[in-house]
C-alpha cells in the first residue's frame, strides 16, 4: 500500500521523467491509488490539449446619413449594421496530463469550453446626433448637406491653421490643440455618414483530449459572420487540431513483452513529443510541441 500510494505521489508531481536523444520524455506511474479520503482511484496518465483561439470581431454601425456619402463625398458608405469575424490566431498548451479516475464517479463535468477574454464593443449613435444646434427641424437630406458643408469648412479651418494665417494668435502647444480638437470634430461629422467602426477581440479556450488512434480533431467550427462555433454546428467550416507523433516514446522504450511486474517494479506510461497544430482551410493558426500520453507506451521500470 505505501508503494501504491508513492506512485500516486509521483503522478501527481511528474517526477518521473526519461531521456531519448538530448529529448526529456514524460513517465508517470499507472495503477490503482488510495486517496488520503479513503478513496480509490486509477492514475491513468491522459494528456488533454488546451487550444486558445482568437477572434477579430469588426463591428460597422451605420451612418444616419449614410445614403448621402456619394453625393458629397463620391464615396459609397454602408447601408446596414455589419459584424464580421476574423480568425486572428491559436495558442497550443497542455493541460494537467495526470487524471484519476474516481471508482465512484459524481456527475459529469460541464463541457469544456470557455470564453475568457473579450474587449470592447461597438458604439452607437447618440439620440440627439452632434449636428443638432437648434430645435427647428429639418429634412434629413437638410441636415445631411449642412453636415457636409460643416466638414469642407473644418478642413479648410485647419489648413488655415497649419499654413500660418493664424500665427499670431494661435502657435505652440495651442496650435497643436487646436488641430486636434478640429480632427476629432471632422472625425464626428464623418461617422454621420461612413458610420462607427470598431475591431475588437475576444479568445475562447477549449479542451480536446486525443485518442490514440486520432490524429485529427474537430476543436470547433467558424463563419465569418457569426465568428466561433461549436464543434457540431455544420453551418461553419471546421477548425481542426491535427496531432503527429514523432515515434521518440517508443524508440526510447522498445515494446516488452506482457509481463507482471516484480515487488521493486511498476507500470509506468511514456508520453511520445507530438506536432500539434491548429488548421482553418490551409491556415495554420498556432502550433505546439507537446508530450501526449495517449501516442506514447506503457513500459515496466524499477519503482522510481
Amino acid at each position: 500500500m505505501g508503494k501504491i500510494r508513492m506512485m500516486f505521489a509521483a503522478a501527481i508531481l511528474a517526477v518521473c521523467t526519461g531521456t531519448a536523444y538530448g529529448q526529456v520524455l514524460d513517465v508517470a506511474p499507472v495503477g490503482d491509488a488510495v486517496m488520503p479520503d479513503g478513496r480509490r482511484v486509477y492514475a491513468m496518465p491522459q494528456t488533454t490539449v488546451v487550444v486558445d483561439i482568437t477572434v477579430a470581431r469588426e463591428s460597422v454601425v451605420t451612418g444616419p446619413y449614410a445614403r448621402f456619402a456619394q453625393k458629397y463625398f463620391g464615396v459609397i458608405a454602408p447601408l446596414a449594421d455589419k459584424e464580421t469575424y476574423t480568425l486572428r490566431s491559436a495558442a497550443v498548451s497542455r493541460y494537467d496530463p495526470v487524471v484519476t479516475r474516481d471508482l465512484n464517479p459524481g456527475p459529469v463535468p460541464a463541457p469544456h469550453t470557455e470564453i475568457y477574454a473579450d474587449t470592447g464593443s461597438a458604439e452607437e449613435f447618440p439620440r440627439v446626433l452632434p449636428d443638432r444646434r437648434s430645435a427647428s427641424g429639418s429634412s434629413l437630406e437638410n441636415a445631411a448637406r449642412d453636415a457636409a458643408q460643416t466638414i469642407f469648412d473644418l478642413r479648410s479651418r485647419r489648413t488655415e491653421l497649419i499654413t500660418g494665417d493664424y500665427a499670431e494668435t494661435v502657435y505652440g502647444a495651442g496650435l497643436a490643440t487646436a488641430v486636434e480638437r478640429i480632427d476629432r470634430m471632422e472625425n464626428e461629422y464623418l461617422e454621420l455618414f461612413f458610420g462607427k467602426r470598431s475591431v475588437t477581440t475576444y479568445t475562447v479556450r477549449y479542451y480536446v483530449v486525443p485518442d490514440a488512434e486520432g490524429r485529427t480533431f474537430v476543436v470547433c467550427r467558424f463563419r465569418d459572420d457569426r465568428g466561433l462555433l461549436p464543434a457540431d454546428d455544420l453551418s461553419g467550416e471546421p477548425v481542426v487540431l491535427e496531432c503527429r507523433p514523432q515515434g521518440v516514446a517508443v524508440t526510447a522504450y522498445p515494446p516488452q513483452r506482457k509481463r507482471t511486474p516484480r515487488s521493486d517494479e511498476a507500470e509506468y506510461a511514456v508520453a511520445d513529443m507530438t506536432d500539434c497544430r491548429v488548421m482553418f482551410d490551409r491556415t495554420e493558426l498556432g502550433n505546439a510541441v507537446l508530450p501526449v500520453y495517449q501516442y506514447g507506451v506503457r513500459t515496466i521500470l524499477p519503482v522510481r
